[in-house]
């Protein structure tokens, strides 16, 4: 589960519950909900800022099992999700606008970049 995946990472960073909260501007308390599964559904602003603090990306976040080019659908589903974080770091304050037009114009060159394979 999401919960456990957090606190694995966080204890092989050797990082304290309470040193996660303050990297991520996160109250202590609902950081320990979501990682004893009380909390289930945290925001992905909240997960944006935890897979930050914790240095990895959201896929090994939310799919520590599966490897990103497992499957075509996985890469969907992953592709698919981009939007959805790029929306969530630009509001979060954790990108600009200048980040999402170099974040646009990479996504761009990659799609062009697919159709010529």
């Amino acid at each position: 589960m999401l919960g456990s995946q957090i606190q694995k990472l966080r204890q092989e960073k050797k990082l304290t519950l309470s040193q996660l909260a303050e990297k991520t501007d996160i109250s202590k308390s609902y950081l320990s909900h979501i990682e004893r599964n009380i909390q289930t559904n945290p925001t992905i602003e909240v997960l944006v800022k935890i897979a930050a603090a914790l240095d990895v990306d959201l896929h090994t976040l939310l799919y520590p099992n599966k490897d990103i080019s497992e499957s075509t659908n996985t890469k969907k589903v992953h592709v698919t999700n981009w939007s959805e974080i790029i929306k969530a770091a630009l509001e979060a304050g954790l990108i600009n606008k200048a980040d999402l037009k170099e974040i646009s114009e990479a996504i761009e060159n990659e799609k062009q970049g697919s159709r010529k394979n």
